[in-house]
């Protein structure tokens, strides 16, 4: 590794700032336990995340990318180091253990290969997480928030109006990642269970059962405009209500989302703000949070505990029944 005060220079450095690796950084480098560690990851999407932390965790040490930082080199101090430089940026902690994480996946796959004894890695490995909380991001969407949005997708008469609320649908009825929704099939319909058969993150199988609302929206689409061809559930539509049996991309949802939020002159909010609609609902009508864990696909309850968006909704409205003067 080099010098520290290289280091230090990059203090100014955020994560937001950091490129994507791309894969090619990766091609004709033998032996690189960062490739190793990327290439370990279960889902295309924990990759392309893990690489840009990595990336910019390379150029903290003085380095360009990925592919010219000699991992097998690397020390505690080094992601120490790392470590102050993320919290003088004011990360948050949950941000830099995930930091610590894939440096500790690169510095496990550098010791299986031989490329770094055990006491340094031991040494690594052994590095504290970074305590702390911050208030969970996102939001959940408001009754008066999901009806406009819907009042949108009905006054559209072409076919998208009708994939669009059915989308919309699933994402709130469901609780579906925007990944999971795209790559479902229309065999992914279990008719008899009122459910879509799901893969989630850590290639995890689960049935995801319907309301009866978005069966029909779902029914509504196949029938009056996709038909029932084998292929991807949700399709792509061209001009003219061209409707091809194209699958949907990850970043057509936020590009749907965002047309029918300006269409309803509503605030912003992400795909993943559906979700956090969706458990925040699910708690709301009193079902328990094990139920609502394996609904949503969560390994841990820890997890959707963040997406319960009740509790500050609850200190607001204490807050507002205070008569001080």
């Amino acid at each position: 590794m080099r010098e520290s005060n290289v280091i230090i220079g990059e203090a100014t450095i955020t994560a937001d700032q950091a490129m994507l690796v791309n894969s090619s950084d990766l091609k004709g480098v033998a032996h690189n336990p960062a490739a190793a560690y990327l290439i370990s990851l279960s889902s295309k999407r924990s990759r392309t995340t893990m690489a840009s932390f990595l990336g910019v965790a390379a150029r903290m040490l003085g380095y360009q990318g990925i592919a010219d930082c000699p991992w097998n080199t690397l020390q505690r101090f080094h992601l120490q180091a790392i470590l102050e430089l993320l919290t003088a940026a004011n990360k948050a902690p949950a941000t830099i253990n995930t930091y610590l994480s894939a440096i500790k996946g690169v510095a496990f796959e550098a010791w299986v290969m031989k490329q770094m004894d055990i006491d340094t890695y031991q040494q690594i490995k052994h590095v504290r997480s970074v305590k702390g909380y911050r208030i969970p991001k996102g939001r959940a969407l408001s009754r008066q928030e999901i009806k406009a949005l819907f009042k949108v997708c009905q006054q559209d008469n072409s076919a998208k109006g009708l994939r669009d609320a059915a989308i919309i649908s699933v994402l709130l009825g469901c609780g579906l990642r925007r990944s999971e929704i795209v790559a479902l099939d229309i065999e992914n319909i279990k008719i008899r269970d009122c459910a879509l058969k799901v893969i989630g993150k850590g290639n995890k199988e689960r049935l995801s059962y319907m309301p009866e609302s978005t069966f029909e929206r779902i029914e509504a689409w196949t029938e009056e405009v996709r038909g029932n061809e084998c292929g991807p559930l949700f399709t792509r539509i061209r001009r003219f209500d061209d409707v091809t049996m194209v699958r949907l991309a990850d970043q057509s949802i936020q590009y749907i989302l965002d047309t029918r939020r300006l269409e309803a002159g509503i605030e912003k909010f992400t795909p993943h703000d559906l979700r956090r609609t969706f458990a925040s609902e699910m708690l709301n009508n009193a079902e328990d949070i094990i139920t609502v864990k394996d609904a949503m696909g969560h390994a841990s309850i820890t997890t959707t505990e963040q997406y319960d968006h009740r509790g500050s909704e609850r200190l607001k409205r204490a807050s507002q029944r205070l008569k001080l003067e």
